[in-house]
């Protein structure tokens, strides 16, 4: 995600300690960055890592849909900003001289828009890992899709919790543990969940999980068979 940048205008202040109308601040896949002598409020931050997942997903066609054109809000302290997106230029960069690979990036968007993904994007800017890690910290309920060389991997989340995992031939942890090894292919996530699974149990504690999938990653790298 590190080619994405986006940046934002306050639109209003109420008791804010730190902004004003009219400061502005530019969000990339990898920093925050305020205008200078500003300081960088860190729920702002907190606000803007929220916001980093869905706008990266979003192309220069979204640009039309509304979508752009939101205020959002930050009000964790004693006041309150509003801000809006100043200038768009969302997205991943993609080889000028490869026009299959922009063909395929559009039609796997075009997809996504039409199952009603609200985030998508590209492996190679963001790890499987990073992204359980950003649903189950922001307590998300709907599915993760993978399309990855293997094929679509599943990964179905309630409040933060992984209730379930399918790929290939492998369910739930063990599911969970080849996907973290993907590195190419696109994901986008889908928000609710099949009445089915609205109480199914969780198949693991999540940090525990994760850390076991990176144990077996990293005994697979050194040649070491995964234990159990």
């Amino acid at each position: 995600m590190k080619d994405f940048s986006m940046a934002f205008t306050v639109t209003s202040e109420r008791n804010c300690p730190f902004y004003r109308a009219g400061d502005g601040f530019v969000l990339s896949g990898q920093a925050v960055r305020m205008e200078s002598g500003r300081a960088a409020c860190l729920i702002l931050v907190r606000e803007l890592t929220s916001l980093l997942f869905v706008l990266a997903g979003k192309g220069e066609e979204d640009k039309d849909d509304g979508r752009f054109s939101e205020t959002y809000s930050c009000g964790g302290c004693t006041g309150l900003v509003k801000f809006r997106i100043a200038s768009p230029n969302p997205g991943t960069v993609q080889d000028a001289n490869d026009p299959d690979q922009e063909r395929d990036g559009q039609s796997a968007r075009k997809a996504e828009r039409q199952s009603g993904a609200m985030v998508s994007g590209s492996l190679e800017g963001i790890s499987p890992s990073e992204l359980l890690q950003f649903f189950h910290m922001h307590q998300k309920t709907g599915k993760l899709l993978l399309q990855v060389p293997g094929g679509m991997g599943r990964v179905a989340f309630r409040e933060g919790m992984i209730i379930g995992a399918r790929f290939e031939e492998k369910e739930d942890k063990e599911a969970i543990f080849a996907l973290l090894g993907e590195r190419e292919g696109r994901f986008s996530f889908v928000p609710g969940i099949p009445a089915a699974l609205a109480t199914a149990a969780e198949i693991g504690d999540f940090m525990m999980l994760l850390m076991e999938g990176i144990k077996r990653l990293d005994e697979q790298k050194n040649g070491k068979r995964p234990a159990g």
